[in-house]
This record gives C-alpha cells, structure tokens and sequence, in this order.
C-alpha cells in the first residue's frame, strides 16, 4: 500500500471514531447562549445636549425600558457621528478626543473642536440623539439682558407678571469668545415661582434664555456651561404694591373675596398667590378667597396678603404688603337654640404645693356640663387655644413643681402633652396656629429666654431675651411683635430676630385688623408707638393720657366717632379710669404706607382707678369686658354707643379670669369663691355658679386638696 493508502485508512478511522462519540457529546452539559428580549424603549442620558472640553470624558448612560416601562437588562452599544472629536468606550464613557482602547479606555487624547450625534442601541433598538459639542476649555461665562440694536435699555426695574425678556449667555477661553462652538446653555433661577425660562424658542439665538415673570419677587439668574456659572444677575418681577378686597358674593354665613391686585408698576396682575387670614379661623375659616362661618356664630376679620414666601418672594429683608380694606364677617346664630361651645378651666393654685395636682376641666355650654378632669404634669400659669380650636398650650414656670414645659392639650382627647425645658408663660399663639411664644422670666433660670415653638416640628429656636411680657402676631403670622420693658422685639418667620430700643417702658402690643401697623402701648411717655409690619419702622406716635395695660384692635372698620369715615379702622385701650378709641385712617401701599392717627377719645368707666388684668372684645366688636383685681363686678363698654356699664357678680367675689363665647351671650368668669360665674351678657346678669367639688387641684388618689383653688384660667375652645 503506497503512502497516499495509508493517509486516507487512517482518515478513515479517525472518522469513524468522530461519528461514533457524537451521540455521546450531545446527551452531555448543553452550552448555554444568552437571550436578551427586544426592548421597547432605549433612553439616553445627558439628552438632548452635552457640553464637553477637549480632552475630557464623561459618562453616558443607556437605558433599556420593556413594553411596561420597566427596566431590563440590554448589551448596549455606543455610536459617535464624528469620532474625529468624540469616541465612546464599550462601557459608555465618552472621551472628548480619543480613547487608547475601547474595551478597557484608561487614556483620553484630546481631539479636535466640533458637534457630534451619539446614539445607544440595542438588540436593534435606537435611543434619541444626543448632541455632543466639544470645545476648547471654558474659563468664564457671562450672562447680561439681551438689548437689541436700535433699541434703548428698559427703564423699569422689574418686569410685570406675563411680561418677557431675553438674556444672552456668553464663553470665553482666554478672552476668546467660543460661544458658538459651546452647545446649548443651562439657565436656572435660585428662587423657584419668579420667573419661567425657555430655551425653545425659534426665534432665540445659541446662548438666549426667554424669561417670563411668573409671582413678584427677586431671583437671580444664572447662566450654565459645563461646569462653568456666570456670574448671577438679577431678575425682578415687580413686587405687589396694593391690594384691594371686594366681596362678590355673600350669604349669612359666606363671603367670596375677590382682590384687586396692583405692581409697583401701577399695573393690575392677576393668579398671584395672596395668604388669607381670619382673625378667629374657629369662627369664620378662609381658604382662597372664600370665607365660611361656623354653626356656632360669632365673627372674624378677613384679610388676603401679599405674604413672604409665596408673594413677593426672595427680598431681603421680606416685603409683605397689606390690604387696603378688611372684610368683616359676623355670622349670626342659625335657629332659636344656643349654640355649644367648650370653656376650659384650670388653676395655678398649686403653686409649689408638695403633692398637689393641678386639673383641667372642659365645660360645655350652655347646658353648663362639667366634663372629666385631666391631670397636668405642673402648675400652669397660662392657658391659650390655638385659632381653629384644636390644641391649648399651658406655659409652667420652672420654679414651680412638676414636669416643667410647654402643656400641649389635645382638645379631642383631652390629653396633655409635656414639652419639658420650655419653661414660661403662654404670650401669644400665631392666627395660623404655627408658632407659640412662651417667655420664661423666672429669675431662678438666670438669663431669660424666650422660645417660638413650632407646631409643625415640635422644635423651638430660642432668643435670650428678659422680660418679655407681652406679644402679638400680625394677622398673617409672619411676624410677632414681643414687648418687653423698654425694648421691642421683632420676630420673622423669614428674618432675622431685631430689637427696637424704646424711649419709654412699654406694656402690650396688637396688629391693626388690617395688618400694616402694629400699636405698641408704651414706647414713649404717655404715648403708643406706631410701628410699620412691613419694614419695622416707625410710622406714628400718639398722645394718651397714660400708658395702656392693654390694647387691642376692633375688627373691620365702622364709622364711631364723629369724625370718623364709614372706612375707619379702631383700636381701643383700657386707661384706668376709662376706655380709649383711637381712630386710624390708612390705605396702605407698598412697604411704607402713610396712616394718619386721629385724637384719642376716652370715656370714664365709672369705676374710679381700677386695676385691669383683662381686656376681651366680643368677636362682633360691639362690646368690651374689663376684668379688674380690685373689683367684684365684670366693667363693659358698648362701643358703638361708647356707654358704660357693670355687670354684679353673686356674692360679691373678686373676678379673677373671664372667656368669652364665640356669639358673644355667655361670659364665663373664674373668681375667688372657687366657683366660674356664667354671666349671661344679653340680660345683663349672673344666672349660674358652677362649683368644682372634685376639686381643680387634686392629690396623688384623685381626691381634692386640702388648699383654696380657685379657677383662674380660663379659655374658650373656638
């Protein structure tokens, strides 16, 4: 057999052999290949545009989305239309130039300047192009309002809301301008609401922002490319200057407001977010524009603001703006029947008592009904609800026993809840019912403080400020204005804290029912102090034959003087031995509005030097209750007919605390025969002494203890 024999019999059975262990190889392990399912979507990021330097890299991610929306796994692949100046790694890094390798890309080698299209795909499926634009490095970018030629700078300082205008965005390397080989711009304004930006219009060059004034306030503005910002420049949408109510609509118990709204530029604006406010939201509530009395009567001041941050945004110091006129609701009893309410009663009388308990006890009226006593952690030294009736807070000082801190009650379980450290008196609770001023002047804690405690978060920012004995918020709850001694001090939800050195001692403070203004008693010699709620300046001061105890303002506005106008706001003071109405006649616009004070007109209660511990002014604003130390008789003063009168109480007790119903005929007052007097005010007389034999201050089994405890806080569940 020759060679070539030989070659082809051993081919032969090396063949044979082959096909014999086929069989064999294929009932062993299969080999597995992976199968992707064929995406619905595939997304790319950064789109539509990036911005790179020569020589620089970034990350593009590709995502692969099912029918569902639902991410899945893809091998991705990457595509650059001009890998002159872009190249895309395997793993989607994209070099600005060249990468050394495309599977593991450690070295990126600068390429030329210009645009390239990138694209991810997948199992056949292609993203949206993303525009690359490559270019030299970028070291300044400048942003100005765009004026154009022939065309004079705009004179105003503000845009009104709706208008536009358009800004340009300019890259230098160098000193060089490179704008048209940058890419799009990125703008932004640091504060959100102002203004409203597009880039998408055909009509705007590379490098220009159309911006249109949305909400007045400030922003700046600011130009973006790469990692590079301009320098921000300013843009304003003119702030609210007046504002205008005007009821539209009303029923018995319903107002719809409609504002009348005007810039400082003089212009009407329209969709601008106003804070409504009642003055007692548990009585009358309002929600955008739309005022709603409760079934139990009673009657609130409607106000709607230009409040900080959602109007006139971004300023600083904030710029809130009042209206020129309130809306005044009283809402009438529906029916013959009373309608119930809920006075609360407790008592500081334990004191640091060892073993003594304090109480606090809901009343129910008019059926009179005493309700389940709830034990408080300590001695309480004040008693205030919040405006919509849902929470009373009870200030301890730190000197007495117990769990000392801020009482919180919830008026639906009649549970308290004990923030200890917050030790104080209750001063004033925001009309929105967000803030809680409590001041410790206990002498025992050293430097005094006082704490704004939020609602919200349960925290309290802390000011050491001694003495403060009074305070006020202005109806829109951005400010409170907290008396103390000869200082006044201003706090902003939005500002800073700022103190007011006075020329005299001052003893109370309340808000215009407006809000623009807020009368100090004090302030000056035998003077109130005017101070403006929008930039805390001074705007008045008034001459008054004493410094008020106590001063409040009267709701709406009501021809009372014989000077006065139909549009005549009020604020009346107790000045033993009488009463005073201030007249106030203001329209305000902007952030200094003029106010002109009228003559101060007192009028003698009869009752000689009384010492006041309490002014309440009925919701309707028609009456005034004085509760005095000295006196066993409740002084009223009907307002509008500026008469005098008094109202006994049985056997001739010392009147200690009062609250008032939200319709203004029944007055609960506390006094020192332990008993609360309900003094029905339409009659005129004391009609029921309601006793306590359980006792408002208990020992540690329930039972009372054995000391005077009499009930000297009171407050009204609205």
């Amino acid at each position: 057999m020759g060679r070539s024999g030989i070659a082809f019999a051993v081919f032969g059975v090396l063949l044979i052999f082959l096909v014999g262990i086929l069989p064999g190889c294929s009932s062993g392990s299969a080999v597995h290949t992976a199968s992707y399912a064929v995406p619905a979507s595939l997304t790319l990021t950064p789109s539509p545009y990036l911005s790179l330097e020569i020589g620089t890299y970034q990350a593009l991610t590709a995502t692969a989305l099912s029918a569902t929306n639902t991410t899945i796994t893809e091998p991705i692949s990457y595509q650059s239309s001009n890998t002159a100046v872009l190249t895309v790694a395997n793993n989607g890094l994209a070099c600005a130039g060249s990468w050394d390798s495309l599977s593991n890309p450690q070295i990126c080698t600068p390429g030329g300047v210009g645009v390239t299209q990138v694209t991810a795909s997948a199992q056949g499926v292609s993203s949206p192009t993303t525009t690359v634009f490559v270019h030299q490095h970028v070291d300044k970018v400048t942003a100005s309002l765009l004026v154009l030629p022939n065309q004079p700078p705009p004179t105003n300082p503000c845009f009104s809301v709706g208008q536009t205008s358009n800004y340009q965005a300019a890259a230098f390397s160098n000193g060089v301008d490179i704008t048209s080989s940058v890419g799009v711009f990125t703008w932004q304004t640091l504060v959100a609401n102002v203004a409203t930006l597009t880039t998408a219009d055909s009509l705007l060059l590379p490098g220009q922002v159309e911006v249109t004034a949305k909400t007045p306030g400030l922003t700046p503005l600011f130009a973006t490319i790469g990692n590079v910002n301009s320098v921000p420049i300013y843009f304003t949408t003119c702030p609210v200057q007046s504002i205008t109510l005007a009821v539209t609509t009303a029923s018995s118990t319903s107002r719809t407001i409609t504002p009348t709204i005007i810039d400082s530029l003089g212009l009407t604006i329209t969709g601008i977010p106003l804070t409504w406010s009642s003055s007692n939201s548990g009585s009358v509530s309002v929600s955008a524009g739309v005022a709603t009395g409760s079934s139990t009567g009673g009657g609130a001041t409607i106000i709607g603001s230009c409040t900080p941050p959602t109007c006139n945004i971004g300023f600083a110091p904030s710029l809130p703006i009042y209206p020129e006129n309130v809306v005044n609701v009283v809402v009438p009893v529906s029916g013959t029947t009373t309608p119930t309410s809920t006075v609360y009663v407790s008592s500081d009388s334990c004191g640091t008592t060892d073993g003594c308990i304090n109480m606090i006890v809901p009343v129910t009226s008019p059926a009179n009904t005493v309700g389940n006593f709830t034990p408080l952690s300590a001695t309480p030294n004040s008693l205030v609800f919040n405006g919509a009736g849902s929470t009373a807070y009870l200030g301890t000082n730190s000197s007495l026993l117990g769990s000392v801190g801020l009482g919180v009650l919830d008026a639906s379980s009649n549970t308290v809840e004990q923030f200890a450290g917050l030790a104080g008196k209750v001063l004033a609770v925001a009309p929105d019912g967000s803030k809680v001023i409590i001041s410790d002047t206990s002498p025992a804690d050293g430097p005094n403080h006082v704490f704004v405690f939020d609602t919200a978060t349960n925290t309290s920012p802390t000011f050491q400020i001694t003495g403060a004995t009074a305070a006020a918020f202005s109806p829109d709850s951005l400010k409170a204005y907290i008396v103390a001694g000869s200082s006044l001090y201003v706090y902003s939800k939005l500002d800073g804290l700022r103190t007011i050195a006075l020329a005299a001692p001052a003893n109370d403070v309340s808000f215009l029912s407006e809000g623009a203004f807020a009368y100090v008693a004090g302030g000056a010699p035998s003077a109130l102090s005017v101070w403006r709620t929008c930039d805390n300046g001074r705007a008045d001061t008034v001459a008054v034959p004493a410094v008020p105890p106590f001063i409040r303002t009267l709701p709406g506005t009501a021809k009372l003087l014989p000077s006065d106008t139909s549009n005549t706001f009020h604020m009346l003071a107790v000045d033993p031995p009488g009463i005073d109405i201030l007249s106030v006649n203001t329209a305000p616009s902007g952030c200094t509005p003029p106010v002109a004070n009228g003559p101060v007109a007192s009028f003698s209660l009869g009752h000689g030097n009384f010492a006041p511990t309490q002014l309440i002014i009925s919701q309707d604003g028609t009456t005034a209750y004085i509760i005095a130390s000295n006196l066993n008789s409740i002084l009223v003063f009907n307002i509008p007919g500026q008469a005098a009168s008094a109202i006994a109480l049985s056997g001739n007790p010392i009147p200690l605390n009062a609250a008032l119903t939200a319709d203004g005929t029944l007055l609960y007052v506390g006094a020192n025969d332990g008993t609360v007097h309900v003094v029905n005010t339409v009659a005129g007389g004391d009609i029921l002494q309601i006793p306590f034999p359980e006792g408002l201050c208990q020992d540690s089994s329930g039972r009372p203890f054995p000391i005077t405890c009499n009930p000297d806080l009171l407050a009204l569940k609205p």
